[in-house]
C-alpha cells in the first residue's frame, strides 16, 4: 500500500508528490500525459516562451538606438522549436527530480474506485488496482468551448492547437477577453496579425482593478487590437478557407466577420475523468483541501476558483501538510494573478471597489512608471502601481501593477501580505536604485502622502 497516491502530474500534482516524498511518504503519481500538465505543456510556459520572443521583436522595432530594424522578423518555425525545447527540458527535469525522490510514476488513466482504492489503466489497455492511505485529486482543466462551436484544430482552435502551430494567420478572431485571450492577442499582434477580441462581458479581465483594465484597453487599442465588448457569438462556420463569425453587440442586429482563424479562449473547465462524483458521493474541498471522503484531497483547477499553476502548487503543499498532521489552511486571498500581454499585469488581494464593498475605510497609494528613472532608462514608462490599504489599521488589502515586470514585482506585495505587514512596512524597505522595485515602495509611500518622486498632492 502507498502512503499517498496523486492523480495528475501537473503543477499541483507533481509538487504534492515531491512534498509528500520529502516527508518520507511512499508516493505513487498517475499521469496519462506528459508531466507538468497543461501549464508546462500546453499553457503558461509555452505562452511565456512565445511572449519572450515577440517582445524581443517589439523592443528592436521600437528602439531609438538600433539601426535598420525595419527588416527584422521572426522565424515562426524556430520560435516553435525553441518552445518545444523549453518544454521538453522542463518535463525531463521534473521527471528526474521525482525519480531522485523515489516517486513511482504510473503512466495511464487513473480511476478512483473508493477513498483508498485506485484503478490504473495503462496505454496498452492493461489495468491494475492499487491502494493508498491518502489520495490527492489533481486532474486539472481543459479548454471550454460553447457547444455550437466545432473546434477542428486548424481553422478553429483552442490554445492546445495554437501553441503548437507555426502558421501565423493574417487575421484572427479571439473569442474571450480574459487572461488567455489577452496573452494570445499580444503574441499574434506583435507578429503582425490583425486581431479582434470578442468579449461577452462589459469589460476585459473583469475581475481586475478598474484602472488596470482601463490601462490595458488603452494599450491594446494603441497597438491595433480591436476590442468588441458585450458581444455574443451566435455562430462559427468554416467556408472556402475562411472562418465566418456571426455575433451580436449588445442588442444590435447580428453582424458577421471573416478571419483566417478563430481562437476560442472562453475559459477552462475542470477535468473529472476517472472521478465519479455522484457514485462516490464526493463533494469538493474545505480550506484544508479535504473532501468529504476520508483521506481524499482535491487541489488545483479541478476544485475551481482561480485556475493558476502557482495556486495549484500551493494547494498541493497545503494538502500534504494536512496529510502529515500539520493542520494548514489555504488562503486564496494571497494568490497573485498575472497576465503577460502587450504589457504585464500583476495583482493580489482586493480591488478598491471590493475593499469598499467589504466595509473597509480605504486609502489609495499610486505611483506611475513615468516617474521612475529605471522605467525611463528602459524606454518603458507606461505603467502604474496601486496600493489599496485600510486607512485605520494600515492593512494591505490589495496591490495592483500594470507595466514592465509587473509579474515579478507583485511578489513583493505577496510577501508583505503573507507576513501581515502594513502599508508603512512596504514603504520602509530600502530598494536598490535605479530599479522598478522602487515603484512599489513609492506607491506605498504615496499612501501616506510621502512619495518622493511624485509632485506634492494638492
Amino acid at each position: 500500500m502507498y502512503d499517498l497516491a496523486v492523480l495528475g502530474g501537473g503543477p499541483g500534482g507533481y509538487v504534492a508528490a515531491i512534498r509528500g516524498a520529502q516527508h518520507g511518504l511512499k508516493v505513487l503519481l498517475v499521469e496519462k500525459d506528459a508531466l507538468g500538465g497543461t501549464c508546462l505543456n500546453r499553457g503558461c510556459v509555452p505562452t511565456k516562451s512565445f511572449i519572450h520572443d515577440v517582445k524581443l521583436l517589439q523592443a528592436a522595432r521600437t528602439s531609438q538606438v538600433l539601426k535598420n530594424t525595419g527588416n527584422i522578423s521572426i522565424d515562426a518555425a524556430e520560435m516553435l522549436n525553441r518552445k518545444r525545447k523549453v518544454v521538453n527540458t522542463a518535463v525531463a527535469g521534473i521527471e528526474k527530480i521525482m525519480q531522485s525522490h523515489g516517486i513511482e510514476i504510473a503512466r495511464g488513466r487513473g480511476e478512483l474506485l473508493a477513498p483508498k482504492k485506485w484503478k490504473v489503466t495503462g496505454p496498452d489497455g492493461g489495468s491494475k488496482e492499487v491502494e493508498a492511505k491518502h489520495v490527492i485529486l489533481a486532474t486539472g482543466s481543459q479548454p471550454s468551448s460553447p457547444p455550437f462551436i466545432h473546434v477542428d484544430g486548424h481553422f478553429v482552435q483552442t490554445t492546445n492547437e495554437a501553441l503548437d502551430c507555426e502558421e501565423i494567420p493574417k487575421t484572427l478572431i479571439i473569442i474571450g477577453g480574459g487572461v488567455i485571450g489577452l496573452e494570445m492577442a499580444a503574441i499574434y499582434r506583435i507578429l503582425g496579425c490583425e486581431v479582434t477580441i470578442l468579449e461577452m462581458l462589459p469589460d476585459i479581465i473583469i475581475n481586475e482593478e478598474a484602472e488596470i483594465r482601463r490601462a490595458m484597453k488603452i494599450t491594446m487599442e494603441q497597438q491595433g487590437v480591436s476590442l468588441r465588448l458585450q458581444t455574443t457569438v451566435k455562430e462559427v462556420a468554416v467556408k472556402e478557407g475562411k472562418v465566418r463569425v456571426l455575433y451580436e453587440v449588445g442588442k444590435t442586429q447580428a453582424q458577421s466577420q471573416n478571419a483566417d482563424r478563430v481562437l476560442v479562449a472562453a475559459g477552462r473547465s475542470p477535468v473529472l475523468d476517472g472521478i465519479d462524483q455522484t457514485g462516490l458521493g464526493l463533494a469538493m474541498v474545505n480550506t484544508r483541501l479535504e473532501t468529504n471522503l476520508t483521506g481524499v484531497y482535491a487541489i488545483g483547477d479541478v476544485v475551481g476558483g482561480t485556475m493558476l499553476a502557482h495556486k495549484a502548487s500551493a494547494e498541493g503543499e497545503t494538502a500534504v501538510a494536512n496529510i502529515v498532521g500539520k493542520r494548514k489552511s489555504f488562503n486564496p486571498g494571497l494568490v497573485p494573478r498575472c497576465i503577460w500581454g502587450l504589457t504585464e499585469v500583476g495583482s493580489v488581494g482586493m480591488t478598491e471597489q471590493e475593499a469598499r464593498t467589504a466595509g473597509h475605510k480605504v486609502r489609495i497609494g499610486k505611483f506611475p512608471y513615468m516617474n521612475s528613472a529605471a522605467a525611463q532608462a528602459m524606454e518603458d514608462i507606461n505603467g502604474l502601481v496601486k496600493v489599496v490599504g485600510d486607512s485605520e489599521s494600515g492593512e494591505i488589502l490589495g496591490v495592483h501593477i500594470i507595466g514592465s515586470h509587473a509579474t515579478d514585482l507583485i511578489g513583493e506585495a505577496v510577501m508583505a501580505m503573507t507576513m501581515e505587514s502594513a502599508v508603512e512596512d512596504l514603504a520602509a524597505v530600502i530598494k536598490p536604485h535605479p530599479t522598478l522595485s522602487e515603484n512599489v515602495m513609492e506607491a506605498a509611500l504615496d499612501w501616506s502622502g510621502l512619495a518622493i518622486h511624485s509632485p506634492k498632492k494638492g
